[in-house]
């Protein structure tokens, strides 16, 4: 077993990761950092096949130019994918999601159990029923932000 954090991207991660590591101008995104770090084996990945599944719609409808990046991104993950969560275990997660969506995602997390779920939607995953459910299966949430701060790259702001 691995001494790497393990940390598990919503889709919304895989997607910047795709679509967003540069800005406009070419400079690095916080997406961007964070890809930096995985290149260079700070973290582990852990994908789950319910992220594959909506990131795949989202490529489609919105981003089809892209898919060819999220391809080999997720190369490595190939075969490797956390399991569809089951219809129970889907149920389990509902009270911890505001929207019903993102159920899937949380139980695939779940069964997953990583060290950090990355979301950096604050309204979905990063609630107090969300960070309640997190904590019951010892798992913790951060920002890409956040994971920068772990690894040093960024500071976290005091609550004023």
């Amino acid at each position: 077993m691995s001494d790497l954090l393990s940390v598990f991207p919503d889709t919304g991660v895989l997607l910047a990761m795709t679509v967003f590591p540069r800005n406009r101008e070419g400079g690095v995104t916080l997406t961007g950092e964070v890809l930096e770090l995985y290149g260079a084996r700070a973290f582990m990945l852990v994908v789950g096949q319910a992220v594959v599944d909506e990131l795949d719609e989202v490529l489609d409808e919105r981003f089809p130019a892209h898919r060819a990046s999220a391809a080999l991104l997720l190369k490595p993950f190939a075969g490797k994918f956390v399991r569809r969560p089951t219809p129970t275990e889907i149920a389990s997660a509902l009270p911890a999601c505001c929207d019903p969506g993102d159920a899937p995602i949380f139980a695939s997390a779940a069964i997953a159990r990583p060290n950090i779920v990355l979301a950096n939607d604050f309204e979905a995953f990063h609630t107090p029923a969300a960070k309640a459910f997190w904590r019951q299966h010892n798992i913790a949430v951060e920002s890409l932000y956040g994971l920068l701060c772990i690894f040093g790259r960024r500071k976290r702001k005091q609550n004023a």
